[in-house]
């Protein structure tokens, strides 16, 4: 989806840019309480019968309150408004409950300074009401114009930690364990002062501890800030043709309360323009890899080689260009096994005048681009699309998408800036398809989406929604759909692997049929989804057992999980 239009860079002398913004032992599990909420039935039960999924805002209800803010009312005509914010899932109590941190973005001064805005962290009451628990849990602290969020246990203390991107540096909210955050990024070694947008916990190296993968963006500065025009001669924001992509980083843990930079060490391509980071056992060898979705530049698969190395196979797998051999304007990212082959496939978010990129693994990292034969081009091309998710909404076994859409410019020439979200349908046989939403709705309605994430915040067993836009509300949709559906949510803890089981695989294997699910770090635009693995299945299946292979490779075998309740399994010490 690349918009081609004119532009006039009168400080850097341009006149035209193509503007792309851009399995072995068996143990027990522990079943953990389940809220009284039922799954709701209907009368359509098989497994590829036409189930409407129902979404209803409870933003109001819930009194969450979060608008981000990317200061567009000065006028400036910034790079930086463009971006927007992402979002974080994480229970930072481990009371059970998912809570949410939201960055808050930025506001710009006549003098041209940029004013931070702190972000906001809402406590999940239960499923019933949300609390605004910035304050008190010292998260509202800010140094910089921030964007993105992710989440991970660092030090394996059994609390989720925080980190928050964006224009001027990193910050590290060290869960103390009682309520409260420490900001430790400087004092924990994590020092890029580039612009960063996405980032990815995962454990490279395999030691027990999470490492970090930071997607840095673009050469941008007030000095380097120059002034672009439509064809029409109106003001607009400038397209990242007109700035130098930066390189990324990657920050290992060194296991006592502190990280190192190993970017000159490990392979990383020299320059980039990053916006989204998903970290994935893609080949399936218990090494994890890392695809960074860049910004009209190609996108990077890194392979890891196990030994502190990455290798670069963007080009070779087939995850670098779309079915054309171009690079597209990327975005958002998202791991699902759209059909079913028991491989991690990819999903990627991308510009206007282009397509969805939906990559099918055929194993070896090596990837085929699937979007037309999927029924994706019929979405059309004027979607800008950022934060996306895949989780199976409908309660059927297969993993649908969601995708938030919303314009980077201010007057898109025969666009609009707010766009419709996505709602993508699985049919279990090779097909996605959209459905259709009534004006009343979320769904039905226009809004200037960036981030996405899926949780199930009341825990009821089915997936819902967190939604976070440019200069309007965030917003949390329950899942209300009717179905016959089973399901069951495994969270697992990690004790020779990192505490949060990134880069595991568990396979649900029911009389019928097998289901794999990934935990992976990022994803999204500017967000982090939970690590708690959901998966649903027909009502006429029956769970025989689940197969998890462990972060480090070790495999298990659980034949006792519980059908619609939330288990955990601690890896065993072998």
């Amino acid at each position: 989806m690349s918009v081609h239009f004119k532009l006039k860079c009168l400080s850097c002398l341009c006149i035209s840019y193509c503007f792309m913004i851009a399995p072995g032992c068996k143990d027990s599990a522990k079943s953990l309480p389940v809220s009284s909420a039922s799954i709701g039935s209907s009368n359509n039960a098989s497994r590829n019968s036409e189930t409407e999924v129902v979404f209803t805002d409870l933003t109001a209800e819930l009194h969450v309150e979060h608008p981000y803010r990317n200061g567009e009312e000065q006028n400036e005509f910034t790079y930086l408004e463009a971006m927007g914010g992402g979002l974080a899932v994480l229970d930072y109590d481990r009371d059970g409950w998912p809570d949410l941190f939201f960055p808050g973005g930025g506001l710009i001064t006549e003098s041209k300074t940029l004013t931070p805005i702190p972000g906001t962290l809402w406590r999940n009451d239960a499923g019933k009401d949300f609390a605004n628990v910035s304050r008190p849990s010292n998260s509202d602290s800010v140094k910089f114009y921030s964007q993105g969020a992710s989440a991970g246990d660092i030090n394996n203390d059994g609390f989720p930690d925080l980190l928050v991107t964006g224009y001027g540096g990193l910050q590290l909210f060290v869960n103390q364990g009682e309520g409260t955050f420490l900001e430790l990024a400087a004092s924990f070694g994590l020092d890029n002062a580039l612009w960063s947008t996405s980032a990815g916990f995962g454990d490279f190296d395999n030691d027990g501890f999470l490492d970090l993968y930071v997607a840095n963006y673009v050469d941008w500065s007030w000095e380097k800030n120059p002034e672009c025009k439509s064809s029409v001669g109106i003001r607009e924001i400038c397209p990242p043709g007109a700035y130098k992509g930066l390189q990324d980083v990657i920050f290992m843990n060194n296991g006592n309360g502190s990280f190192r930079s190993v970017t000159s060490e490990v392979g990383l391509v020299a320059e980039g323009k990053g916006l989204g980071v998903v970290c994935a056992d893609f080949n399936q060898d218990s090494k994890l890899d890392v695809y960074v979705a860049n910004d009209a530049v190609n996108n990077f698969l890194y392979v890891n080689q196990g030994s502190g190395k990455f290798e670069e196979q963007g080009i070779a797998s087939g995850t670098a260009l779309d079915e054309r051999g171009t690079s597209n304007g990327s975005m958002g990212v998202s791991v699902l096994d759209f059909d079913g082959d028991l491989r991690p496939d990819l999903w990627v978010c991308n510009y206007e005048n282009e397509t969805f990129a939906l990559y099918k693994n055929d194993g070896n990292s090596n990837f085929r681009h699937v979007t037309s034969s999927t029924g994706i081009t019929a979405l059309g091309t004027l979607f800008v699309a950022f934060g996306t998710v895949a989780a199976d909404f409908d309660s059927d076994g297969d993993e649908d998408i969601v995708v938030a859409n919303g314009h980077v410019l201010r007057f898109p020439p025969g666009n609009t800036v707010d766009q419709f979200p996505l709602l993508l349908l699985n049919n279990g046989r090779g097909k996605l398809t959209r459905q259709q939403f009534g004006p009343s709705t979320y769904f039905g309605r226009k809004w200037r989406g960036r981030g996405v994430a899926g949780f199930d915040f009341d825990r009821d067993g089915d997936m819902d929604l967190v939604m976070s836009n440019v200069n309007q509300l965030a917003a949390i949709l329950e899942n209300q759909t009717k179905t016959k559906g089973k399901w069951c949510s495994l969270e697992l803890i990690g004790r020779k692997s990192n505490r949060d089981c990134i880069g595991a695989r568990i396979v649900f294997r029911t009389d019928k049929k097998s289901y794999l699910r990934n935990i992976v770090g990022g994803g999204s635009y500017l967000s982090q989804n939970p690590y708690l693995v959901h998966c649903a299945f027909p009502f006429d299946e029956e769970l025989r057992q689940t197969e998890i292979t462990w972060p480090d490779g070790t495999a298990q075998v659980v034949d006792n999980l519980r059908v619609n309740e939330f288990n955990q399994m601690v890896e065993p010490r072998l």
